[in-house]
């Protein structure tokens, strides 16, 4: 999203300076092509306050007039460099998820009411992500707003043929791929389409898995793909920059998260072409109408996300016409322009004030 909001960013009003909390990895060529600056704070080990002074040095050398923090990383070291600054710079957040105070750091957790009381604006994602704020926070309901996620819908069409695309990442073009991308992490239950392609391949249904990611549950995802016997049909793919072509290779996107706000890469997948099966969690049914634009399944239900999986692998006209409509839902409502504009309106009025 930082790099989708600096490429197309007003540069006649805005330079963004974009602050790594540790390494930088492919970060700095992209945000570097992009026209930011980057900075890497070197966030060393737990424990490690030096952000906050870093952070604090970087606002005030640089007379940053505006803060834009991400997700409650973001807020903490932000909100806390900010006060360490003696500046009023304003701060403006972005929430990426419901508000699940169990998920975070206990720290958190106990300055999170603090924080908002320092935050101009409150951006959400998703409707649902905004109420769930609200409803924890009603005294502050009128900083949290909704902006709808977008994606750059360009960078996914006109795709190289799928041939082409599944050898970028040594898949075999005969297969019938179901694909995900996310963190290996136990919010996102990979587990729950490995389950689901044992279920298919149990029943006779040639299908393979790819999910592109890193994260500590990598280990046991290919050991857990090993207990059910489908280890030779799961591929776990490092991270990549070549996306697109990820989504180019598939014949079903899967999410299969217990909690998400509006992901990137459902949308990514939409403006792909993709047909898409997802759980019905967070701000997912604002982007999907069940059986119109994609497939909602509970969430935690492999019987349920197989079935859905099956219907589309065995139907391919009926999987292109939910792609083609949901690709049109991505043009007419989740570009990244539109998302931009709108965090930009939100930035003026918070200048201006």
């Amino acid at each position: 999203m930082i790099e989708t909001q600096a490429i197309g960013c007003d540069r006649t009003r805005y330079e963004m300076l974009v602050c790594s909390l540790t390494s930088g990895g492919d970060i700095i060529d992209r945000m570097t092509a992009a026209g930011a600056r980057v900075f890497l704070i070197g966030k060393r080990m737990r424990g490690d306050i030096t952000p906050i002074t870093k952070i604090a040095n970087l606002i005030q050398a640089e007379k940053v007039d505006l803060l834009h923090l991400h997700n409650s990383p973001g807020a903490f070291w932000g909100t806390l460099a900010q006060i360490v600054s003696g500046t009023r710079v304003p701060i403006v957040r972005t929430e990426h998820n419901p508000y699940l105070p169990h998920l975070m750091p206990g720290i958190y957790r106990a300055l999170y009411s603090r924080f908002i009381r320092r935050a101009k604006r409150i951006i959400c994602v998703s409707e649902m992500v905004r109420r769930s704020y609200v409803e924890s926070f009603p005294s502050r309901a009128g900083r949290y707003v909704t902006v709808l996620n977008g994606v750059r819908v360009e960078d996914f069409e006109n795709l190289p043929p799928r041939p082409e695309c599944c050898a970028d990442f040594k898949l075999a073009p005969e297969i019938r791929l179901i694909g995900t991308v996310g963190r290996m992490t136990a919010v996102k239950n990979q587990r729950l389409l490995i389950e689901a392609l044992y279920l298919l391949r149990s029943k006779g249904t040639e299908a393979h898995l790819a999910i592109i990611g890193e994260g500590e549950l990598r280990e046991k995802l290919g050991a857990y793909a090993g207990d059910l016997g489908v280890s030779e049909y799961v591929s776990l793919v490092k991270e990549t920059r070549n996306i697109a072509e990820f989504y180019g290779a598939l014949d079903v996107f899967c999410l299969s998260s217990d909690s998400e706000g509006i992901p990137l890469t459902l949308l990514e997948a939409m403006a792909a072409g993709v047909p898409v099966v997802s759980t019905e969690v967070g701000g997912i049914p604002e982007v999907i109408e069940d059986g119109v634009n994609g497939c909602l399944v509970p969430p935690g239900a492999p019987e349920s996300l197989a079935k859905r999986v099956d219907e589309i692998l065995g139907d391919p006209a009926r999987g292109a016409e939910l792609a083609a409509k949901a690709r049109e839902t991505v043009r007419t409502r989740f570009t990244a322009e539109r998302m931009i504009r709108e965090t930009e309106k939100i930035y003026e009025e918070v200048l201006s004030a």
